[in-house]
């Protein structure tokens, strides 16, 4: 298809677009040659690539194709105009670890040769507010329920672990036989995830000897940059403990993850944004069997990012946002929890 060329023009020369808007222009084709049989798409979609050292990943998506043409060219200048919505995200975003950008692209397609393409690239601006039917749902409030759970079973079942990895490893050492080095590379394994997984059982049963239940509630799982998000705390003792303080921090994190890629596994996690912040507590020391409630909010700064999700089958590039609530205890292991949350337009 030497005999074509093709051309985007754009009515805005800024290429600039908030979501929603029409985006309109026209796709130019010039034809040297008789095409008997030919097809024209545009295509809107937007592209994550990585800018992390050693990480060079890119992932696709796309968001909607237009077909503008299908039939037969003579030589001579086509012109076929087109109008496609701008869609809601994630807009373009430069970033520590990866980009978003977006791009219109078309492409010519013919029997009679290889397919041509052209492509120029806009910038999608922050997203006007999701409808109130979508703001409603995504205010629900969040609840979450823990308990004290037994232990026992789970440590029974890693320390069987750890002995079979000590096992194997005595093997490779005590035989000189083939596959030692099998045998080695085994007990190593089963050691080290034996030990890690005995690791946080033993931290999570030290907070339950303390803690015997708690109930988090947050306002909403969505938030926009300067609201707040209202939550509370309630626990219950097993035995009375003093606390150093009640904290809750607000997390913005950039993450590029192909952990499960079939090729290498590649993950990055980068804090982009972090800020923690002291929740008011009269009571040091807490009695036991006496629910225990604590309040705060967490603000949402104006002009941080929204969150951006270019994730597909746990492989792709996000920008997210967690709270951590933390409660310090003295002389004892700190309780955590964790809650996602998103921050949109």
């Amino acid at each position: 298809m030497a005999g074509i060329t093709l051309s985007i023009i754009l009515d805005k020369p800024d290429k600039n677009y908030e979501s929603g808007e029409a985006i309109t222009g026209k796709v130019k084709v010039a034809v040297s040659e008789n095409i008997q049989t030919a097809a024209l798409v545009l295509v809107l979609y937007c592209k994550g690539f990585s800018k992390a050292k050693n990480i060079n990943r890119t992932i696709e998506k796309e968001k909607e194709e237009i077909k503008l043409f299908k039939g037969s060219w003579i030589p001579r200048e086509y012109i076929y105009p087109f109008n496609i919505v701008a869609p809601h995200g994630p807009r373009t975003y430069r970033g520590n670890i990866f980009d978003v950008t977006w791009h219109l692209g078309t492409k010519a397609r013919s029997s009679q040769g290889e397919d041509i393409t052209a492509e120029t690239e806009i910038n999608l601006l922050s997203d006007k507010r999701i409808s109130h039917r979508d703001e409603a749902a995504g205010s629900k409030e969040v609840v979450h329920s823990q308990s004290a759970k037994n232990m026992k079973g789970c440590f029974f079942s890693t320390l069987i672990l750890t002995f079979a990895g000590i096992y194997f490893a005595w093997r490779s050492f005590s035989y000189e036989q083939e596959g030692t080095g099998l045998y080695s590379l085994l007990g190593i394994v089963l050691i080290t995830i034996g030990f890690i997984i005995l690791f946080l059982l033993t931290y999570q049963a030290l907070v339950n000897r303390r803690i015997k239940k708690a109930e988090v509630r947050l306002g909403s799982r969505q938030a926009s940059p300067g609201e707040k998000i209202p939550f509370s705390i309630i626990f219950e003792a097993n035995i009375p403990f003093e606390i150093d303080k009640v904290g809750a921090i607000l997390r913005g994190n950039e993450i590029i993850d192909f952990f499960h890629s079939s090729t290498r596994k590649q993950y990055l996690k980068r804090h982009i944004y972090e800020n923690r912040k002291e929740l008011p507590f009269a009571v040091k020391k807490v009695p036991t069997k006496v629910p225990v409630r604590i309040e705060g909010e967490v603000l949402i700064p104006e002009g941080v990012p929204c969150s951006i999700d270019l994730m597909e089958s746990g492989r792709g590039m996000a920008l997210s946002w967690e709270i951590e609530l933390v409660i310090e205890i003295k002389k004892w292991p700190d309780w955590i929890h964790f809650e996602d949350i998103t921050v949109q337009p």
